[in-house]
């Protein structure tokens, strides 16, 4: 009997034991699995602040440098790393920029002693220096690496690797790292890198694949954050356009003149939002009027400010002076310094002398004017020498250029034109040319410049009706009206 009371208190006092030991076992799976809900929870919150914070980025005035921010601020708390750094392509693909750094992030290139003892005790010069050393596409760093095979790196123990530079300073060395490359939808945009722990611990295969997630998400809001700064850059492009657009149109004349016996008008289409074309009336003196059209080369904003420029420098020389020639020649002589070698201007400009009647025309390098005569029915070239602006010093542009000296009759039409005329073509490519002007000149005329003008560019423009304008149209005229 007693040894029956034996077994059974042996039984109960092993029982009790291996149920302490169950307990203290589901005690320690209860702490351990509250850890890890914890763990989750702060994963899941990090995860939500970051998914905020990229949604608060996103506003009208969206700020690249802003979501880049968020992006390695997250990525450093999800895995307390002690630094990080996004790594972004070039326009070319041939260097990886640093773009973000957050922490003490190893440089992943050598750095001489005295520079690396400096950089580790102070970020921002650690920041400055990764910001100035691009990598280049050759480089075996490993974030490059990551990048060029499109495939995450996780070093879990980088001592002895030799995949990272050595440093004395102990907090430049790297431990432990991971590389993710950023892409979204085929585009390669670059690399979000982390390197070492706050805790000392390594990384592990579950924060790459957090980092993983957060690289997706990354990539997803750069592309539209470039979307975004292209789409602001555009708006500020078309309003700066839109701006030099009517500064130019305040240097156009507003209206012709109101001459005593003679009728004057101009008109300007500009292929783009500015013209390299231009047309101007210049007081030259009591009795004299001047006329002048130009056509810079090259289209654009570059265009229209060297057609501002000689505006400007036309006007200051044509005032007093009756010779179209000696006045280009100024105007080249002063322009010549000041234009690139790959541009020049065309010009015609003339004077018209109210009193004698007597036209004088100088040409350079420009169309050559139209006259239309004999009560509308001859129509000629007016063909003087000449070369375009810019183009020589002054010497060869002299000795070139003459003024054609014409007596108006009542009735005669002078029209001056730019090639976005001339050279308009249809859809069979065949250009406008100069024989549809002379009809245009020849029927047109006799209803008066106004008509004259716009007629003009009404036929041009059906003539290559579907096609784009890919040029400036420009032109004036100037008719001596009946005594």
């Amino acid at each position: 009997m007693k040894w029956i009371l034996w077994i059974l208190v042996v039984g109960l006092a092993v029982a009790g034991f291996l149920l302490r030991r169950k307990l203290r076992s589901t005690q320690a799976d209860l702490h351990r699995l509250e850890h890890e809900r914890q763990a989750l929870q702060e994963e899941k919150k990090i995860l939500f602040d970051f998914l905020h914070d990229l949604g608060e980025a996103f506003t009208e005035n969206i700020d690249r440098t802003q979501v880049l921010s968020v992006i390695m601020r997250c990525a450093r708390r999800v895995c307390d790393a002690r630094g990080g750094a996004i790594y972004l392509w070039d326009p070319e693909r041939k260097r990886l920029k640093a773009e973000a750094i957050i922490g003490i992030f190893p440089p992943p290139f050598p750095v001489p002693d005295a520079v690396a003892d400096k950089i580790a005790t102070r970020e921002e010069y650690l920041e400055t220096m990764l910001r100035n050393e691009p990598l280049a596409r050759e480089s075996d760093s490993v974030i490059v690496r990551a990048a060029r095979e499109k495939r995450p790196v996780l070093v879990e123990l980088a001592d002895g690797t030799g995949l990272f530079p050595d440093f004395r300073e102990y907090a430049l060395k790297t431990h432990t790292y991971i590389a993710v490359p950023l892409q979204y939808r085929g585009d390669d945009l670059g690399v979000i890198a982390l390197a070492n722990r706050e805790d000392g611990h390594s990384f592990t295969t579950s924060d790459l694949e957090i980092i993983k997630s957060v690289a997706d998400q990354a990539s997803y809001s750069l592309h539209h954050a470039q979307i975004y700064s292209q789409l602001a850059d555009k708006r500020k492009m078309d309003h700066d356009l839109k701006m030099a657009r009517e500064i130019q149109r305040i240097l156009l004349p507003d209206e012709a003149p109101k001459i005593d016996e003679y009728e004057l008008a101009a008109l300007n289409l500009p292929a783009q939002q500015v013209s390299g074309d231009y047309y101007d009336f210049i007081s030259v003196s009591e009795d004299v009027w001047g006329l002048a059209i130009a056509d810079v080369s090259g289209k654009g904003i570059p265009a229209s400010l060297i057609m501002a420029m000689c505006r400007s420098v036309l006007r200051s020389k044509a005032e007093g002076c009756n010779s179209p020639a000696k006045v280009l020649s100024a105007v080249n002589r002063q322009l010549y310094p000041d234009i690139r070698e790959d541009m020049f201007i065309t010009m015609v400009y003339l004077t018209i002398n109210t009193k004698t009647h007597e036209l004088r025309l100088a040409r350079a390098g420009h169309e050559a004017p139209l006259i239309c005569m004999n009560n509308f029915e001859n129509v000629d070239l007016i063909n003087p020498p000449g070369m375009a602006l810019g183009i020589d010093s002054g010497s060869v542009f002299d000795e070139l250029i003459q003024d054609a000296i014409i007596t108006m009759q009542p009735h005669d039409t002078v029209v001056l034109y730019t090639d976005g005329i001339s050279e308009a073509v249809d859809e069979r490519g065949e250009e406008f040319g100069r024989e549809h002007l002379k009809e245009a000149l020849r029927t047109s005329a006799p209803r008066g410049v106004d008509v004259l003008v716009k007629n003009i560019v009404e036929r041009v423009q059906r003539f290559s009706s579907g096609q784009a304008q890919n040029d400036d149209i420009t032109l004036a005229a100037i008719q001596r009206k009946e005594v």
